[in-house]
């Protein structure tokens, strides 16, 4: 059996949209046991994907710390890979490829090759001119993604399949993504008799003290997919969980400021719809709630648990 190494560090987002295309490449080379490369926050998420057969963690060490460079150096060269596919696209994966994988076929885009309209369209252009085909780019096969919530969901009183999702939060590293105006705008759907629950991250606690409604914190990556999966609808600001829901096909809504664009970060697809503000804190609840009450007229997905 042949060994083929993918590169993605992160983030949240751009792994979640690469899973397509693992895929891809799985069907592309059956006889080739895939590793994904990736941060160690995200292994946990990536071990069910079934098209990866192992997964190494890549902590990013800085270039000084000779000592984690060798061991992550002997861990991928025990592997013997044959192929390298770089997602990163990074200084630090194209210096991998120098010093580590010089004589090793490597699939990855030029340092100088222009910027692509957005990530998911450079990395399925980087495989399509390798002669890999993407049917999954855009649809990928997701079953293994979501846990079955309905147990936790009926200890908490909500309703499979009716309430709101609202993600306030984002990493900790962009708090400039954060629309300001999420305890309003939940207090404004549940005046409209929805009900509403928010999903928090492990570290983001300051908001769940603000927050009205029902407040997830702490859910793993299945369960967090889960509760995504059996909502009614979802809006979250550009962040990995809003790409998770849209991933799942959920009906919802991501809110971008002026740092990203929706385009770039290819969003805003299916039912999943988006709202562009070059000043976040402008953006009114009233502007956001019109958005959602116009798609509570249409068909919402089915919810099947």
């Amino acid at each position: 059996m042949q060994q083929l190494l993918i590169i993605k560090h992160g983030a949240l987002g751009d792994l979640i949209q690469s899973i397509g295309l693992i895929t891809d490449i799985k069907n592309h080379y059956p006889n080739h046991e895939v590793t994904l490369l990736t941060a160690p926050a995200y292994c946990s998420l990536m071990q069910r994907c079934p098209a990866i057969d192992h997964l190494i963690a890549d902590n990013r060490a800085p270039i000084w710390r000779v000592d984690q460079q060798l061991k992550l150096k002997k861990k991928l060269q025990k592997q013997q890979f044959d192929v390298v596919i770089d997602f990163q696209n990074s200084d630090r994966s194209r210096m991998y490829q120098q010093f580590w994988f010089s004589q090793t076929i490597w699939i990855g885009r030029h340092a100088k090759a222009d910027e692509p309209i957005s990530g998911l369209i450079g990395l399925i252009d980087l495989l399509n001119s390798a002669g890999i085909a993407t049917p999954h780019a855009y649809q990928p096969e997701l079953p293994w993604l979501a846990d079955d919530m309905s147990k936790l969901l009926n200890e908490r009183d909500i309703v499979v399949g009716e309430y709101i999702v609202l993600i306030p939060g984002s990493s900790a590293q962009h708090l400039e993504k954060r629309w300001p105006h999420y305890a309003d705008l939940a207090t404004a759907i549940m005046d409209a008799n929805y009900q509403v629950v928010v999903v928090l991250g492990p570290d983001e606690s300051a908001l769940a003290k603000q927050m009205p409604g029902i407040v997830l914190q702490g859910l793993n990556w299945f369960e967090l997919a889960g509760v995504l999966h059996a909502a009614r609808y979802v809006i979250g600001n550009d962040t990995g969980p809003s790409h998770i829901a849209s991933y799942l096909n959920k009906a919802g809504l991501a809110i971008f400021g002026p740092t990203t664009s929706a385009a770039r970060a290819e969003i805003g697809r299916r039912q999943f719809g988006v709202i562009e503000v070059e000043n976040l804190s402008t953006l009114m609840v009233e502007q956001v709630l019109e958005r959602f009450e116009a798609t509570q007229s249409k068909s919402i997905n089915t919810i099947t648990l």
